[in-house]
């Protein structure tokens, strides 16, 4: 062997023992948990899978638990578990904010940081949110309401069936504040507000299916969720409407979601940034184990626009959510159109 050829396999040995010790330097990060509230919708599977790959890629292990079907004991039994192992942190998206405090104080009396993933925990303080903007997603849904039923009418009035989510999640209950605040501009537009607790979506087809045999000539549907969606574009179909007989309007941006904007039921989605809100729990994942206070205001999180505000209840990562409609429905950012490739 030539003496070059001698250095150039010293380099690669080198290269790879310092690429082998950052391996495992990064593997020797500790160990993550995160508590998911279900995985019986796309929303809930696919954030598992995000926040795995993404907690992983900054270094640690994540080990991932469910509660069943949104079942509050079960998630309050597996977060003391998780305090019992002892890691560096604890991710949650709690079945219900205020049930979850008590954990979450102990947690962090062990000296545990808490992260809170999509749903905020606001009755005690939490080291950690990371969430869409709910309330900017009602926002944006009651913007796009008002401008469907403008282009209807010429006006902005109507009936509209709103279908809220498990009011124990601050998800539903933000998204229902920023659409209501829209919506006041609006007196001759009459809204009736019913809730699919648990967010089961059985129980939104029910609540379709009774509102439209008194309400059958209904302008719009607005459940906040795209698995609700589904389920009351299902009754529609039974019933014998056809599409935009009733406008729909949506949030979440799962595939089914997008699959009903390019089938023609779906006007229009405001879509929660899975991804990115995955990716904001990792891109300050260091600091918040470490102790250290990451600088509040602007940031970019995989091209989305974010803040970091401080709230009573600790720090929260407030990331933007997209309208999405048939102009946009095929962009390979959404969330939804990653799920499965």
């Amino acid at each position: 062997m030539s003496s070059r050829s001698l250095v150039r396999t010293s380099i690669i040995c080198v290269l790879l023992l310092l690429l082998s010790t950052t391996m495992i330097a990064a593997k020797d990060k500790g160990v993550i948990y995160y508590l998911s509230p279900n995985q019986f919708d796309e929303m809930q599977t696919a954030a598992t899978l995000m926040i795995k790959k993404a907690v992983e890629a900054a270094g640690y292990t994540c080990r991932t638990v469910t509660a069943g079907n949104e079942d509050v004991s079960l998630q309050l039994n597996q977060l003391d578990n998780a305090i019992s192992q002892n890691p560096k942190a604890i991710i949650v998206a709690a079945v219900d904010g205020t049930a979850i405090c008590g954990g979450v104080d102990k947690a962090r009396a062990a000296g545990i940081p808490v992260m809170s993933f999509n749903r905020v925990i606001s009755d005690t303080e939490v080291d950690f949110h990371s969430v869409a903007g709910c309330k900017m997603m009602g926002i944006r849904a009651g913007h796009e309401i008002a401008r469907l039923l403008k282009e209807k009418y010429g006006t902005v009035k109507g009936t509209i069936l709103d279908i809220m989510g498990d009011p124990g999640d601050s998800y539903t209950t933000l998204i229902e504040e920023g659409f209501r605040e829209v919506m006041a501009d609006y007196p001759d537009v009459k809204i009736d507000t019913k809730i699919a607790y648990d967010w089961e979506a059985s129980r939104a087809a029910n609540i379709a299916d009774d509102y439209l045999i008194a309400h059958p000539k209904t302008d719009m549907i607005f459940p906040h969720s795209d698995h609700l969606t589904a389920a009351v574009v299902s009754v529609l179909q039974n019933k014998g409407y056809k599409k935009n007989d009733i406008i729909m309007v949506s949030c979440t941006g799962m595939p089914m979601g997008l699959d009903l904007i390019r089938e023609g039921w779906v006007s229009c989605l405001v879509e929660e940034p899975v991804g990115a809100q995955a990716e904001g729990i990792a891109m300050f994942l260091d600091d918040i184990i470490a102790g250290k206070k990451p600088a509040l205001g602007k940031y970019d999180v995989k091209g989305i626009d974010a803040e970091l505000i401080e709230m009573p209840y600790g720090l929260e990562l407030r990331i933007t959510g997209n309208v999405i409609d048939i102009s946009n429905v095929d962009n390979p950012v959404w969330w939804g159109n990653q799920v499965g490739k």
